[in-house]
This record gives structure tokens, sequence and C-alpha cells, in this order.
């Protein structure tokens, strides 16, 4: 017995409307929105100690003094080395426009004095704005946390979970506050051990190191070598520190331990050999967040639309994959141009060139940016608006459907149609013709002309061989 013409047609008419009310769902969503990590805009610990005339005035000059200093902070943090000199900090008026709010603790109130620890939680949007005006180039993204491998080599011979490595003791015991990248550090139990032993520290197979990730939910891993010279190897930790320590960074996330940069410290005045070592940890701590800026930053001037094509087998998928591309650093807007029942049509507004869109892909998501369609595609291509930054489309797939793309390049063959893209250039505006620089070359992405690191051909010299 065959269904009835009349419920044929309400079993169609319900699929369509659930169908239509998800598309509406999807378009409905503000596109411009981003998603911020909150902790990413906090500053705290500002700790302010201000003397005046009366208790009332030395209180307000530390309330000012306190939001200039978080300001710093805070620019430091997300502002590119190359621009943060520069800056011009703005009005005080202009500062407490860009706090949501504010907590103080450890008050101390005097007739004439005021000290105070001050906590500020920071508008991300009303920040990003200022530094869009300002046009210095920033990030406003964190990175996935980065787990760090602090390996010791003394004599030749190379310590990563030993008792015998004060370099990570000394990375293990730091905290770090809010920051760019979150540091994750391995804690030696017997998994660990398991996956790298001191044997293998600098050998070590991707499979396991893979392990080690996912347990620490970190999506790379900075190999940190610390390398005393003689003087400094000869002393105990309670001692007074001599000699210098040499910094070793090596990537991981191309398969293999590649030698990146190196930088030799000196320990100052009074500082004996376990200060030495924290105040190392902070450099290299520092060297890894002035890294990610310089591969993220970049300013408001430098945005450029893109517009991709993504396959997906449902709006559910689609709506996620909105959901992870809306936290990639430097992204400022995504807009659906279309729903297929197996494609989405996107136009990416984003802050930097395409190499930097595929960096913050690469570490922020499982997303892949297909190469720009060839001259294969120009009778394709020629049919789009002349207008910069969207001559070419790309595909946007996930790296599950990798395999697939391999095997059938042609599975999702493009179709433009020039009234629907000129319709909507004309709603979503033009794209930016500014290119963004290339970022200065800087730790975790020098190229690796060698694996042998650089520096004074002394004891240290032939120890960092893979």
């Amino acid at each position: 017995m065959g269904i009835p013409q009349t419920a044929f047609y309400c079993k169609h008419i319900i699929a369509f409307s659930f169908f239509f009310t998800l598309l509406a769902l999807v378009l409905a969503v503000p596109q411009n929105a981003q998603a911020y990590d909150s902790s990413l805009f906090v500053v705290e610990g500002v700790k302010i100690d201000v003397t005046a005339e009366d208790a009332v005035s030395a209180k307000e000059q530390a309330f000012q003094k306190a939001q200039i200093q978080a300001f710093d902070i805070l620019a430091n943090r997300m502002v590119a080395e190359t621009d943060v000199s520069n800056m011009v900090r703005p009005d005080l008026t202009v500062i407490a426009s860009m706090i949501k709010d504010y907590e103080v603790s450890n008050e101390q109130i005097s007739s004439v004095r005021y000290v105070g620890e001050f906590k500020f939680h920071f508008d991300p949007k009303a920040l990003g704005n200022y530094f869009s005006i300002s046009g210095v180039q920033y990030t406003d993204k964190k990175s996935n946390p980065l787990l760090v491998l602090p390996v010791f080599q003394k004599d030749g011979k190379t310590t990563l979970w030993s008792s015998e490595n004060p370099w990570l003791k000394a990375w293990g015991s730091a905290q770090f506050g809010a920051s760019l990248v979150p540091i994750e550090v391995p804690i030696g139990d017997l998994e660990d051990v398991a996956d790298i032993n001191d044997d293998n520290a600098l050998r070590f197979e991707r499979k396991s190191l893979d392990r080690m990730l996912m347990r620490y939910n970190a999506r790379e891993a900075a190999i940190m070598i610390a390398v005393p010279d003689s003087t400094l190897a000869g002393l105990e930790t309670e001692q007074q520190a001599a000699g210098n320590l040499r910094i070793s960074i090596y990537r991981t996330d191309r398969g293999s331990a590649e030698y990146v940069s190196d930088f030799t410290l000196h320990p100052e005045n009074g500082q004996s050999v376990a200060q030495f070592y924290d105040s190392a940890v902070l450099k290299g701590f520092q060297a890894l967040q002035k890294n990610w800026k310089s591969r993220t930053a970049a300013s408001a001037s430098q945005s450029q639309h893109y517009y991709a094509r993504m396959p997906v087998d449902s709006l559910n998928e689609l709506i996620d994959a909105q959901d992870i591309l809306r936290t990639l650093p430097g992204l400022s807007k995504i807009s659906v141009i279309s729903v297929k029942p197996t494609e989405a049509r996107l136009l990416i507004t984003f802050r930097g060139d395409e190499a930097r869109l595929r960096e913050a892909l690469r570490s922020g998501s499982s997303y892949i940016l297909s190469q720009p369609y060839s001259k294969d595609e120009e009778a394709a291509r020629s049919s789009l608006p002349q207008i910069s930054g969207l001559q070419v489309m790309y595909d946007m797939y996930h790296r599950s459907k990798s395999t697939k793309m391999r095997l059938n390049p042609h599975a999702y063959k493009p179709t433009y149609n020039p009234q629907e893209q000129q319709k909507n250039v004309q709603q979503y505006g033009h794209g930016s013709s500014a290119q963004g620089g290339a970022p200065a070359s800087d730790i975790m992405e020098q190229p690796a002309s060698s694996l042998e690191p650089s520096g004074d051909q002394d004891s240290q010299s032939s120890v960092h061989t893979f």
C-alpha cells in the first residue's frame, strides 16, 4: 500500500520548512560577531602607591595611574613590537571609556596616602576600535596552548625529567598569568616519560609527541634547550650566578624538531643560580609571546575580503564552522553569501594577507584553504566583478575532507553567478587592496637553514645535533 499523496506532500513541506528555518537561523546570526577570550582583556595585579595632600586626592590619583598602567600592560600584550614603542597613549578619558569594570583589593588608606591593587576588565570591541583607528598592528586572539619541553644540556648530557634539570623546575614553578600564548609544562609522570625520555628528547617520534599534546590539550610543542657554559654549570643553585646561559628554541609543528633561533643570557648582579634560571624562563616566555604577535598581528588597513566555498553536509556543520572561524586571530567578519545542500559560500573579512590567513587557519582550526583557482578556471573567474580581493575563489574545507579533495579535485567544482556576486559585493562592500607586509623574522618563524644554532663556538657548540 503506497503513501497517500496528501501525506507525501505534508512530509516534504515539513522537511523544507525545517531546512529553511535552520537556514534563517544561520543567516540571522550577527556575521560580524567575534568570539573573544575574555581573559586576554583582563589586567590584574596593578599595584599603586600614591601620596598626595589628602586621602581623597591620593585615591583619585591612584585610580588614574592604575588605568594608565593597565592600558600600557594590555598594549604591550596585544600590539606588535614594531608599533608599541611608537604608539601614542590615549587620553585618560579614552582609556576609561574602554574599561568595562574594575576591582580593588588590599586597600590601605591614610590621611595622605593610598595603596591598592587593581584588576581591570577591558571592552574587547572598544579596544579593537581604538587600535584600528590608531593604525597599529595588533592581535586580539590567543593561541592554542603551547606545550613547552624544557631540555637541559650539561657537559654534553641531555636531561629532561631528571631532578638534575633546573630548567624544568624553573618552568614548572613559573606563574605567567594572562597571555597571548598559554603555556603548558609537562609534569613528567609515567606517561610522559614513556612517550619521551631523556634518550630520545631530541629524537622523538611524532606519535609519541602527539599523545603528549593530546593529554595537555595543546596543539603545538616548543623544545626549549638550556645550555649553561662551564662557569654556570659548575655552580649550585643557591650560589651567586656567573657565566652565561644559551637558550635554543626548536619548533615541532612540521613533523620533526626544527631549529629556529637562540639567544644568550647573562645574570644580573646579585642573582642566585636559581633566580637566574627563573629570569631565563621569563625571557623565553616573552620570546614566545613576541613570536605569536609577529605571526598574527595586523592593522585594520590590511583587511581584505576572501571569497570561499565550503563543502558542508548539514547546516549544523556550517554553524559549527562559523563558531570555530570566529575565534581566529585577525578575523573581523564572516558573511554567509549562500547555502546549498552540499556547500556554503562565505565572504571572509580578515586583517592580513593570504599567508597570514593560512597561518591562522593552521594554528587555530582544522580547516584548510585551497590555492586560488588556477588559469584552468579563467573562464569562471572572468565572470567575477573586477574588484580587488574578490577576483578569485578558494575552497575551505575541514581536514577530514582532504582525502576526498585529493582523490577528486573537481568534486566541488565552482559555479559562479555574476549577478549574485555583484549583489553580494554591493551589500558587503569592496575588498581592500592593502597588502599586509610579511611579518618580521622572529623566533619560531625563521627559516631553518641549519640545525646547528649560531653563537660562540665554545663548550656549548656541539650539543644541538638531531
